[in-house]
Protein backbone atom coordinates (compact mmCIF):
# COMPACT_ATOMS: atom_id res chain seq x y z
CA UNK A 1 0.00 0.00 0.00
CA UNK A 2 1.39 3.16 -0.98
CA UNK A 3 1.53 5.86 1.87
CA UNK A 4 2.92 8.75 0.57
CA UNK A 5 0.11 10.89 0.64
CA UNK A 6 -0.37 10.10 4.65
CA UNK A 7 1.22 11.96 7.31
CA UNK A 8 1.60 11.23 11.23
CA UNK A 9 -0.46 12.67 13.45
CA UNK A 10 -0.56 11.75 17.21
CA UNK A 11 1.41 8.50 16.38
CA UNK A 12 -0.93 7.31 13.91
CA UNK A 13 -0.97 7.63 10.63
CA UNK A 14 -3.91 9.36 9.11
CA UNK A 15 -4.73 10.36 5.28
CA UNK A 16 -3.90 13.72 3.92
CA UNK A 17 -6.10 16.07 3.17
CA UNK A 18 -7.19 15.51 -0.77
CA UNK A 19 -8.11 19.43 -1.06
CA UNK A 20 -5.11 21.81 -2.44
CA UNK A 21 -3.68 24.16 -0.10
CA UNK A 22 -5.63 27.52 0.28
CA UNK A 23 -3.50 31.04 -0.11
CA UNK A 24 -4.83 34.18 1.11
CA UNK A 25 -2.73 37.68 -0.36
CA UNK A 26 -3.67 40.86 1.15
CA UNK A 27 -1.71 43.50 -1.02
CA UNK A 28 -1.88 46.46 1.14
CA UNK A 29 0.48 50.00 0.78
CA UNK A 30 2.57 49.89 2.68
CA UNK A 31 2.54 45.52 3.44
CA UNK A 32 2.21 42.81 1.65
CA UNK A 33 0.59 39.50 3.67
CA UNK A 34 0.21 36.24 3.29
CA UNK A 35 -1.01 33.01 4.49
CA UNK A 36 -0.96 29.35 3.21
CA UNK A 37 -3.52 26.77 5.03
CA UNK A 38 -4.52 23.47 4.89
CA UNK A 39 -7.96 21.87 4.56
CA UNK A 40 -8.42 18.77 7.17
CA UNK A 41 -9.96 15.69 4.90
CA UNK A 42 -13.51 17.06 5.98
CA UNK A 43 -13.08 20.54 4.27
CA UNK A 44 -12.34 22.44 6.95
CA UNK A 45 -9.48 25.06 7.32
CA UNK A 46 -7.53 22.94 9.73
CA UNK A 47 -4.34 24.88 10.07
CA UNK A 48 -2.09 27.81 9.65
CA UNK A 49 0.95 26.32 7.64
CA UNK A 50 2.81 29.25 6.84
CA UNK A 51 2.69 33.16 7.32
CA UNK A 52 4.58 35.88 5.28
CA UNK A 53 5.03 39.75 5.85
CA UNK A 54 7.02 41.66 3.52
CA UNK A 55 7.33 45.79 3.04
CA UNK A 56 5.35 46.83 0.02
CA UNK A 57 6.82 48.36 -2.93
CA UNK A 58 4.79 49.58 -6.03
CA UNK A 59 1.87 50.18 -4.39
CA UNK A 60 0.17 53.65 -3.74
CA UNK A 61 -3.17 54.09 -1.65
CA UNK A 62 -3.99 50.89 -2.14
CA UNK A 63 -3.76 50.22 -5.82
CA UNK A 64 -0.76 49.07 -7.89
CA UNK A 65 1.56 51.28 -9.64
CA UNK A 66 4.52 49.39 -10.79
CA UNK A 67 4.05 45.97 -11.58
CA UNK A 68 7.31 44.72 -11.23
CA UNK A 69 8.31 46.15 -7.98
CA UNK A 70 4.61 44.73 -6.44
CA UNK A 71 5.32 41.03 -7.71
CA UNK A 72 8.46 41.21 -6.05
CA UNK A 73 7.02 42.39 -3.00
CA UNK A 74 4.34 39.08 -3.20
CA UNK A 75 6.93 36.95 -4.20
CA UNK A 76 9.01 37.72 -0.81
CA UNK A 77 5.51 37.56 1.61
CA UNK A 78 4.66 34.42 -0.56
CA UNK A 79 7.88 32.74 -0.34
CA UNK A 80 7.92 33.96 3.64
CA UNK A 81 4.62 31.90 3.57
CA UNK A 82 5.75 28.96 1.63
CA UNK A 83 3.45 29.99 -1.18
CA UNK A 84 5.41 29.38 -3.75
CA UNK A 85 4.75 28.72 -7.37
CA UNK A 86 2.63 25.91 -8.66
CA UNK A 87 0.74 26.50 -4.52
CA UNK A 88 -2.40 26.57 -6.53
CA UNK A 89 -5.46 29.68 -6.47
CA UNK A 90 -4.56 32.64 -4.50
CA UNK A 91 -7.44 34.45 -3.20
CA UNK A 92 -6.61 38.19 -3.49
CA UNK A 93 -8.30 41.37 -1.43
CA UNK A 94 -9.21 44.35 -3.81
CA UNK A 95 -9.07 48.24 -2.15
CA UNK A 96 -8.32 51.59 -3.08
CA UNK A 97 -10.48 54.66 -3.97
CA UNK A 98 -11.36 53.59 -7.36
CA UNK A 99 -13.98 50.81 -5.42
CA UNK A 100 -17.73 52.20 -5.76
CA UNK A 101 -20.69 50.45 -4.22
CA UNK A 102 -24.62 51.37 -4.68
CA UNK A 103 -27.90 49.80 -3.39
CA UNK A 104 -30.41 48.89 -5.48
CA UNK A 105 -33.92 47.45 -4.97
CA UNK A 106 -35.68 45.37 -7.95
CA UNK A 107 -38.73 43.33 -8.15
CA UNK A 108 -40.71 40.71 -10.17
CA UNK A 109 -44.04 38.94 -10.74
CA UNK A 110 -43.76 35.21 -9.62
CA UNK A 111 -44.51 33.23 -12.93
CA UNK A 112 -45.22 30.56 -11.45
CA UNK A 113 -48.86 28.83 -11.44
CA UNK A 114 -48.86 27.95 -7.68
CA UNK A 115 -47.42 30.76 -6.43
CA UNK A 116 -44.06 29.22 -5.34
CA UNK A 117 -41.11 31.12 -5.40
CA UNK A 118 -38.34 28.47 -6.89
CA UNK A 119 -34.61 29.34 -7.20
CA UNK A 120 -35.35 30.48 -11.16
CA UNK A 121 -36.76 33.79 -9.70
CA UNK A 122 -33.90 34.39 -6.98
CA UNK A 123 -31.74 33.54 -10.05
CA UNK A 124 -33.52 36.26 -12.40
CA UNK A 125 -33.87 39.07 -9.33
CA UNK A 126 -29.90 38.71 -8.68
CA UNK A 127 -29.84 39.12 -12.65
CA UNK A 128 -31.79 42.39 -12.18
CA UNK A 129 -29.98 43.58 -9.48
CA UNK A 130 -26.37 43.63 -11.41
CA UNK A 131 -28.09 45.10 -14.64
CA UNK A 132 -27.00 48.20 -13.83
CA UNK A 133 -25.89 51.04 -15.92
CA UNK A 134 -22.18 52.49 -14.37
CA UNK A 135 -19.30 53.56 -16.59
CA UNK A 136 -17.17 51.42 -18.97
CA UNK A 137 -14.11 51.08 -16.77
CA UNK A 138 -15.73 49.76 -13.83
CA UNK A 139 -16.68 45.71 -13.14
CA UNK A 140 -18.68 43.98 -10.75
CA UNK A 141 -16.78 42.72 -8.01
CA UNK A 142 -19.42 41.77 -5.58
CA UNK A 143 -23.62 41.60 -5.92
CA UNK A 144 -24.64 40.73 -2.57
CA UNK A 145 -28.44 40.50 -1.95
CA UNK A 146 -29.59 41.83 1.42
CA UNK A 147 -33.26 40.90 1.94
CA UNK A 148 -36.21 39.90 -0.30
CA UNK A 149 -39.72 41.39 0.13
CA UNK A 150 -42.73 38.69 -0.47
CA UNK A 151 -45.91 40.37 -1.30
CA UNK A 152 -45.10 43.44 0.97
CA UNK A 153 -43.30 41.33 3.72
CA UNK A 154 -39.73 42.25 4.08
CA UNK A 155 -36.83 40.92 6.26
CA UNK A 156 -37.09 37.47 4.08
CA UNK A 157 -33.63 36.19 3.62
CA UNK A 158 -34.60 32.52 1.85
CA UNK A 159 -37.36 32.88 -0.16
CA UNK A 160 -37.41 29.46 -2.17
CA UNK A 161 -40.80 27.47 -1.30
CA UNK A 162 -42.14 30.54 0.01
CA UNK A 163 -45.21 31.78 -1.29
CA UNK A 164 -45.54 35.23 -3.41
CA UNK A 165 -47.01 36.64 -6.35
CA UNK A 166 -44.99 39.54 -6.46
CA UNK A 167 -40.92 39.28 -5.40
CA UNK A 168 -38.53 41.86 -4.83
CA UNK A 169 -34.61 41.85 -3.71
CA UNK A 170 -32.73 44.29 -2.42
CA UNK A 171 -28.95 44.28 -2.54
CA UNK A 172 -25.73 45.89 -2.48
CA UNK A 173 -23.43 46.27 -6.13
CA UNK A 174 -19.89 46.75 -5.21
CA UNK A 175 -17.16 48.01 -8.43
CA UNK A 176 -13.90 48.50 -9.02
CA UNK A 177 -11.90 49.87 -11.69
CA UNK A 178 -11.17 47.40 -14.33
CA UNK A 179 -7.29 48.66 -14.74
CA UNK A 180 -6.68 48.43 -10.94
CA UNK A 181 -7.97 45.03 -10.93
CA UNK A 182 -6.03 44.19 -14.04
CA UNK A 183 -2.72 45.44 -12.86
CA UNK A 184 -3.34 43.46 -9.56
CA UNK A 185 -3.95 40.30 -11.03
CA UNK A 186 -0.92 40.68 -13.14
CA UNK A 187 1.40 41.58 -10.41
CA UNK A 188 0.46 38.43 -8.43
CA UNK A 189 0.75 36.38 -11.81
CA UNK A 190 4.56 38.51 -12.01
CA UNK A 191 5.35 37.21 -8.63
CA UNK A 192 4.51 33.41 -10.37
CA UNK A 193 1.27 32.83 -8.70
CA UNK A 194 -2.28 32.42 -9.74
CA UNK A 195 -5.34 34.12 -9.02
CA UNK A 196 -8.82 32.37 -8.21
CA UNK A 197 -10.73 34.96 -6.91
CA UNK A 198 -10.60 38.73 -5.77
CA UNK A 199 -12.54 39.64 -2.25
CA UNK A 200 -13.13 43.47 -1.21
CA UNK A 201 -10.46 43.53 1.64
CA UNK A 202 -12.71 44.92 4.15
CA UNK A 203 -15.48 42.47 3.97
CA UNK A 204 -12.51 40.19 4.27
CA UNK A 205 -11.55 41.99 7.69
CA UNK A 206 -15.10 41.99 8.79
CA UNK A 207 -15.64 37.83 7.95
CA UNK A 208 -12.64 37.28 10.58
CA UNK A 209 -13.01 40.18 13.42
CA UNK A 210 -17.08 40.64 13.47
CA UNK A 211 -18.97 38.52 15.98
CA UNK A 212 -22.35 37.33 14.31
CA UNK A 213 -24.51 39.24 17.45
CA UNK A 214 -22.77 42.32 15.65
CA UNK A 215 -23.86 41.57 12.56
CA UNK A 216 -27.81 41.26 13.26
CA UNK A 217 -27.24 44.47 15.87
CA UNK A 218 -25.72 47.07 13.00
CA UNK A 219 -22.19 47.40 13.03
CA UNK A 220 -19.55 49.56 11.11
CA UNK A 221 -15.90 48.33 10.87
CA UNK A 222 -13.14 50.67 9.90
CA UNK A 223 -9.89 49.05 8.72
CA UNK A 224 -7.11 51.83 8.99
CA UNK A 225 -4.20 50.51 6.70
CA UNK A 226 -1.89 52.29 5.07
CA UNK A 227 -2.75 54.05 2.51
CA UNK A 228 -6.31 53.55 2.91
CA UNK A 229 -8.88 53.25 5.07
CA UNK A 230 -11.98 50.55 4.21
CA UNK A 231 -15.41 51.03 5.73
CA UNK A 232 -18.28 48.37 5.43
CA UNK A 233 -21.75 48.84 7.51
CA UNK A 234 -23.74 45.88 8.84
CA UNK A 235 -27.42 45.81 9.56
CA UNK A 236 -29.36 42.49 10.09
CA UNK A 237 -26.77 40.49 9.21
CA UNK A 238 -26.32 41.80 6.17
CA UNK A 239 -23.84 44.40 4.36
CA UNK A 240 -26.00 47.35 3.36
CA UNK A 241 -22.82 50.00 2.95
CA UNK A 242 -19.03 49.50 1.84
CA UNK A 243 -16.56 52.29 1.21
CA UNK A 244 -12.93 52.92 0.08
CA UNK A 245 -11.26 56.18 1.86
CA UNK A 246 -7.93 57.36 0.21
CA UNK A 247 -6.87 58.45 3.68
CA UNK A 248 -4.84 55.78 6.17
CA UNK A 249 -1.94 55.35 8.61
CA UNK A 250 0.92 56.46 6.07
CA UNK A 251 -0.75 60.30 6.71
CA UNK A 252 0.07 60.30 10.47
CA UNK A 253 3.42 59.08 9.88
CA UNK A 254 3.76 62.17 7.33
CA UNK A 255 2.41 64.60 9.63
CA UNK A 256 4.74 63.51 12.31
CA UNK A 257 7.94 63.57 9.68
CA UNK A 258 7.15 67.41 8.25
CA UNK A 259 6.22 68.14 13.14
CA UNK A 260 9.48 66.76 13.80
CA UNK A 261 11.79 67.08 10.86
CA UNK A 262 12.73 63.29 10.86
CA UNK A 263 12.53 61.30 8.13
CA UNK A 264 9.73 58.55 7.24
CA UNK A 265 11.13 55.55 8.91
CA UNK A 266 12.09 57.32 12.23
CA UNK A 267 8.61 59.07 12.49
CA UNK A 268 7.07 55.89 11.58
CA UNK A 269 9.12 54.17 14.45
CA UNK A 270 8.01 57.40 17.26
CA UNK A 271 4.57 56.44 16.02
CA UNK A 272 4.95 52.89 17.44
CA UNK A 273 6.52 53.55 20.24
CA UNK A 274 5.81 56.93 21.79
CA UNK A 275 2.33 57.77 19.54
CA UNK A 276 -0.76 58.10 21.19
CA UNK A 277 -4.50 59.43 19.81
CA UNK A 278 -5.90 61.39 22.83
CA UNK A 279 -3.50 64.56 23.55
CA UNK A 280 -5.36 65.20 26.71
CA UNK A 281 -3.89 62.06 28.73
CA UNK A 282 -0.87 62.62 27.94
CA UNK A 283 0.60 64.69 30.60
CA UNK A 284 2.59 68.01 29.35
CA UNK A 285 6.07 67.14 31.00
CA UNK A 286 6.60 64.17 29.28
CA UNK A 287 9.27 63.86 27.01
CA UNK A 288 11.42 61.81 24.50
CA UNK A 289 14.35 61.21 23.06
CA UNK A 290 14.88 59.51 19.84
CA UNK A 291 17.67 58.88 17.75
CA UNK A 292 17.91 59.74 13.44
CA UNK A 293 20.69 58.92 11.56
CA UNK A 294 21.77 61.41 9.31
CA UNK A 295 22.95 61.74 5.94
CA UNK A 296 26.95 61.41 7.13
CA UNK A 297 27.88 57.61 7.00
CA UNK A 298 28.01 56.36 10.34
CA UNK A 299 26.13 58.98 12.71
CA UNK A 300 23.08 59.86 13.79
CA UNK A 301 21.35 63.11 15.81
CA UNK A 302 18.75 63.06 19.02
CA UNK A 303 15.68 64.27 17.85
CA UNK A 304 13.62 65.42 21.76
CA UNK A 305 10.35 66.35 21.72
CA UNK A 306 6.99 66.62 23.69
CA UNK A 307 5.04 63.44 23.95
CA UNK A 308 1.54 66.09 24.13
CA UNK A 309 2.94 67.12 20.81
CA UNK A 310 3.24 64.46 19.04
CA UNK A 311 0.02 63.27 20.56
CA UNK A 312 -1.67 66.39 19.36
CA UNK A 313 0.21 66.10 15.62
CA UNK A 314 -1.34 62.27 15.74
CA UNK A 315 -4.95 63.34 17.21
CA UNK A 316 -5.57 65.72 14.39
CA UNK A 317 -5.23 63.31 11.54
CA UNK A 318 -6.93 60.61 13.34
CA UNK A 319 -10.32 62.93 14.01
CA UNK A 320 -9.55 63.71 10.35
CA UNK A 321 -9.73 59.98 9.85
CA UNK A 322 -12.90 59.70 11.71
CA UNK A 323 -14.61 62.34 10.87
CA UNK A 324 -15.01 60.66 7.01
CA UNK A 325 -15.79 57.53 8.14
CA UNK A 326 -18.66 58.86 9.94
CA UNK A 327 -19.93 61.23 6.68
CA UNK A 328 -20.00 58.02 5.18
CA UNK A 329 -22.24 56.38 8.03
CA UNK A 330 -24.27 58.98 8.06
CA UNK A 331 -24.75 59.71 4.22
CA UNK A 332 -25.70 56.05 3.90
CA UNK A 333 -28.53 56.91 5.77
CA UNK A 334 -27.28 53.71 8.33
CA UNK A 335 -25.73 55.44 11.14
CA UNK A 336 -28.77 54.93 13.26
CA UNK A 337 -28.28 51.02 12.50
CA UNK A 338 -25.33 50.98 14.06
CA UNK A 339 -26.20 49.66 17.41
CA UNK A 340 -23.15 47.42 18.31
CA UNK A 341 -20.57 50.57 17.77
CA UNK A 342 -17.52 50.58 15.50
CA UNK A 343 -15.02 47.69 15.22
CA UNK A 344 -11.57 48.79 14.63
CA UNK A 345 -8.75 46.50 13.05
CA UNK A 346 -5.77 47.05 10.23
CA UNK A 347 -2.14 48.16 11.45
CA UNK A 348 -3.23 51.53 12.86
CA UNK A 349 -6.01 50.25 14.99
CA UNK A 350 -3.36 49.32 17.50
CA UNK A 351 -2.53 53.19 18.03
CA UNK A 352 -3.25 54.01 21.96
CA UNK A 353 -5.95 55.75 22.94
CA UNK A 354 -7.63 55.63 19.33
CA UNK A 355 -10.71 53.63 20.33
CA UNK A 356 -11.53 56.50 22.97
CA UNK A 357 -10.82 58.59 19.93
CA UNK A 358 -13.39 56.87 17.85
CA UNK A 359 -15.82 56.68 20.31
CA UNK A 360 -15.76 60.80 21.23
CA UNK A 361 -15.59 61.63 17.57
CA UNK A 362 -18.55 58.97 16.25
CA UNK A 363 -20.98 58.82 19.54
CA UNK A 364 -20.36 55.50 19.42
CA UNK A 365 -19.38 52.24 21.39
CA UNK A 366 -16.02 50.81 20.00
CA UNK A 367 -13.58 48.31 20.47
CA UNK A 368 -10.44 46.76 18.50
CA UNK A 369 -11.25 43.76 15.82
CA UNK A 370 -8.62 40.99 16.16
CA UNK A 371 -8.92 37.87 13.86
CA UNK A 372 -11.52 35.78 16.07
CA UNK A 373 -13.97 33.95 14.02
CA UNK A 374 -11.36 31.18 13.41
CA UNK A 375 -11.20 29.25 16.96
CA UNK A 376 -11.15 25.85 15.19
CA UNK A 377 -7.89 27.01 13.67
CA UNK A 378 -4.67 25.72 14.71
CA UNK A 379 -1.73 28.99 14.42
CA UNK A 380 -4.21 31.85 13.36
CA UNK A 381 -2.36 35.08 13.61
CA UNK A 382 -4.36 37.48 16.39
CA UNK A 383 -2.78 40.71 15.20
CA UNK A 384 -5.30 43.12 13.60
CA UNK A 385 -2.30 43.23 10.71
CA UNK A 386 -3.84 40.11 10.19
CA UNK A 387 -7.35 40.69 9.72
CA UNK A 388 -7.31 41.25 5.75
CA UNK A 389 -5.30 37.97 5.19
CA UNK A 390 -7.18 35.67 7.77
CA UNK A 391 -10.59 36.78 6.70
CA UNK A 392 -9.26 36.01 2.82
CA UNK A 393 -8.16 32.57 3.96
CA UNK A 394 -11.10 31.53 5.44
CA UNK A 395 -13.45 32.69 2.01
CA UNK A 396 -10.78 30.66 0.20
CA UNK A 397 -11.15 27.78 1.99
CA UNK A 398 -14.78 27.62 1.90
CA UNK A 399 -14.82 28.51 -1.96
CA UNK A 400 -12.47 25.01 -1.82
CA UNK A 401 -14.27 23.00 0.07
CA UNK A 402 -17.62 23.72 -2.20
CA UNK A 403 -15.56 23.19 -5.35
CA UNK A 404 -14.79 19.33 -3.89
CA UNK A 405 -11.55 17.59 -3.96
CA UNK A 406 -9.40 17.68 -7.32
CA UNK A 407 -11.42 19.52 -9.24
CA UNK A 408 -9.81 22.43 -10.47
CA UNK A 409 -10.37 26.47 -10.35
CA UNK A 410 -12.97 27.84 -11.81
CA UNK A 411 -14.62 31.15 -12.28
CA UNK A 412 -16.54 32.61 -9.52
CA UNK A 413 -19.63 31.28 -9.21
CA UNK A 414 -23.33 33.28 -8.81
CA UNK A 415 -23.71 31.40 -4.72
CA UNK A 416 -25.85 34.00 -3.01
CA UNK A 417 -24.10 33.52 0.41
CA UNK A 418 -22.65 36.67 2.19
CA UNK A 419 -19.58 35.56 1.43
CA UNK A 420 -19.33 34.18 -1.71
CA UNK A 421 -20.91 36.54 -4.24
CA UNK A 422 -17.52 36.97 -6.18
CA UNK A 423 -19.36 37.43 -9.90
CA UNK A 424 -16.33 38.79 -11.89
CA UNK A 425 -14.17 36.47 -14.24
CA UNK A 426 -10.69 37.88 -14.18
CA UNK A 427 -9.64 36.52 -16.78
CA UNK A 428 -12.00 37.83 -19.07
CA UNK A 429 -11.26 41.13 -18.10
CA UNK A 430 -7.64 40.46 -19.44
CA UNK A 431 -9.47 39.20 -22.73
CA UNK A 432 -11.37 42.02 -22.63
CA UNK A 433 -8.73 44.31 -22.07
CA UNK A 434 -6.73 42.56 -25.73
CA UNK A 435 -9.46 43.13 -27.53
CA UNK A 436 -10.07 46.92 -26.86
Amino acid sequence: MNNRNNKKRGGREVAASPFPPVVALDVGTTKIACLAGELDEKGKLGKITGTGNAPARGMHKGVVVDIKDASESIRASAAAAGATEGAGGVFAGVAGAHIVSMNRRVSLDNPNPDGRVTKAERQALLEKLKRVDVSPDLTLIHALPRQYILDGQDAVTRPVGMWATHIEMEGHLVFGAISSIQNLVAAVEGAGLEVEDIVLEPLASARACLEKEELESGVMLADIGGGTTDAVIFSGGRLVHSAVLPVGGNHITRDISVALKVPLDAAEEIKINHGHAQSHLVEDIEMARFPVATAAAGSERTVTFSKKFLARVIEARVTEIFSLVHKQARESGYLSSIAAGIVLTGGSSQLEGICGLAEQAMSLPCRQGTPSNAATVVDIPSNPVYATAVGLILYGSERIFKRGPGRPAEGSTHSLGLWEEVLAKVKGWFGRQSKT
